[in-house]
């Protein structure tokens, strides 16, 4: 049986309750799980099985715990119920009144199964998954899973630039008072600073900007994609579905591998109002594959007096192979190739906020900013903030060294694996089976793909958990992980050192 992911509610409290009784110092609070090997001492110390610690009582347990024959046939009194330890501990985190609720919701139409004892507990733990939905989890979690930039845990981590600046503008902030000026010109100064583009604005994320481009500039008109651009982004949306959502027409060209500048040539009408070139940064071909030059492609749409758009999705606003990395696609070369209008995600490669970025010629972007569908993807102050904090690395020629998702790209293997080593002797000494060991990652956020970077990882286990249980003791604990052939692997290039303490605290280590 494993450990339900982010679900410890129902166990807190029975962790709670048997670390007084074993009087460990080293246990947690009351509020926290122990980590792991503290845990397996308050198991050992109290003499209570680990499996009760972790799961509840057995079915021996509840045999010894309740006479036979006390079978009820009613459900046990609501007050009971709220008193079991996974109830308890919700309390600090909900009212009465929600959790009073909850019991009721899962009192209906359950039917008594043991004695009283036993169906509180069992109807406790029900009540706690249902109610746990109701309470704020954690949002500050240590990524040392090796990807940098990764989509399922918040994409690209933001600078201290740019959290300061997000915490200032929770109060009062001239967004849209009379006296201010435009919401988005502070990004859109810095914007055209970094990219020389004639003007920029801001939308809430790179999908919306893709939206809003197509129903303000080709509503009701052709545009011209290659077939091998028309990707799926996630979730099975796909460009296509979002570009006919604005009422444009998509016209594919070419072939799911090759496209030639004929392809585009032919496919043009009267009715052709754009010509779309979508960088595929989340997927990597190889092979027999062929595109257009973005250059010729310009030349192509302007001798028709068409739009040329280039969505960059994972743009950059620096060039990597200053640092020996892979090149990524930036948003001044885009422009200086001839795109009118150059779109890219502010979440990825940039490190800032997910907000989706518009640059390109001053009269496209006023049409874009007039057009009513500008209202329904126009960002909040948080997020202007925090690309303004973001932005402003760039600005001042730091971004190397402030944006956390280009200082992990750029780090040397080197120190790397000095951390990993020290951190797997220090697991070791802790009761761990830890070796340090070479590996591979990706940056992640649709940047780079297909392309490995070297790290450095710890292939972590314990004889008293599997990998599945130990991955989600530590995920309660804040740090995710991943698992591999039956260990759990913390891969350090993901993991700021300024992080370590924490690092280290997760695992039950003293920070050093």
């Amino acid at each position: 049986m494993s450990i339900r992911r982010l679900d410890f509610s129902s166990i807190l409290g029975r962790i709670a309750l048997n670390a007084r009784q074993a009087a460990n110092p080293s246990a947690e609070g009351s509020g926290e799980i122990p980590d792991p090997v503290t845990l397996v001492n308050l198991a050992d110390s109290a003499q209570l099985s680990l499996g009760w610690l972790l799961y509840g009582q057995s079915d021996q347990d509840a045999a010894k715990t309740e006479p036979s024959g006390s079978k009820t046939k009613h459900p046990p009194p609501v007050n009971l119920v709220l008193q079991q330890p996974a109830m308890a501990a919700l309390a600090e985190f909900l009212s009465a009144p929600i959790l009073t609720r909850a019991v009721h919701d899962v009192m209906d139409g359950w039917k008594p199964r043991g004695g009283v004892r036993q169906d509180a507990e069992e109807l406790a733990d029900l009540a706690a998954a249902r109610a746990r939905a109701q309470y704020l989890i954690p949002r500050d979690y240590i990524n040392a899973t090796g990807i940098m930039i990764h989509t399922g845990w918040g994409n690209a981590p933001l600078s201290a630039k740019a959290r300061a600046r997000l915490l200032e503008s929770t109060g009062s902030t001239p967004t849209g008072a009379a006296i201010a000026e435009g919401r988005t010109a502070i990004c859109d100064r810095m914007l055209r600073a970094l990219t020389s583009a004639e003007r920029a604005t801001v939308t809430t994320l790179n999908a919306a900007s893709v939206l809003l481009t197509a129903g303000a500039l080709a509503a009701g008109k052709d545009i011209v994609v290659a077939a091998r651009d028309l990707i799926e982004i996630s979730e099975g949306v796909r460009i296509g579905d979002i570009i006919e959502a604005s009422g444009a027409r998509i016209v594919p060209v070419g072939a799911a591998n090759c496209v030639n500048i004929d392809d585009f040539r032919q496919a043009i009408t009267a009715d052709t109002a754009m010509i779309l070139r979508t960088h595929a940064s989340n997927v990597a071909t190889t092979g027999y594959v062929e595109h257009v030059d973005d250059i010729e492609l310009a030349k192509l749409a302007h001798e028709h007096g068409m739009v040329f758009v280039v969505n960059l999705g994972g743009g950059s606003l620096i060039d990597l192979t200053e640092r020996g990395l892979p090149e990524c696609p930036t948003i001044s070369k885009a422009v200086s190739d001839g795109a009118d209008l150059v779109l890219a995600s502010g979440d990825k490669i940039i490190g800032g906020p997910q907000a989706g970025i518009i640059v390109g010629k001053r009269n496209l972007i006023d049409r874009i900013a007039r057009h009513p569908l500008a209202r329904t993807s126009r960002p909040g102050k948080l997020t202007l903030a925090a690309l303004e904090g973001t932005l402003a690395a760039y600005i001042a020629g730091h971004a190397w060294d402030e944006i956390p998702a280009l200082r992990l790209l750029g780090s040397d293997v080197a120190p790397i694996r000095e951390r990993a080593c020290a951190l797997a002797e220090e697991l070791r000494a802790r009761g761990y089976d830890a070796v340090d060991a070479e590996d591979h990652t990706q940056c992640g956020g649709a940047v780079m793909p297909g392309v490995e970077l070297p790290t450095w990882t710890v292939r972590l286990a314990h004889a008293r958990f599997s990998d599945e249980e130990l991955f989600s003791l530590l995920l309660a604990r804040q740090l995710v992980t991943r698992r591999d052939r039956g260990a759990v692997v913390i891969d350090l290039r993901s993991v700021p050192p300024e992080d370590d303490p924490r690092l280290y605290r997760a695992l039950g280590i003293a920070a050093h």
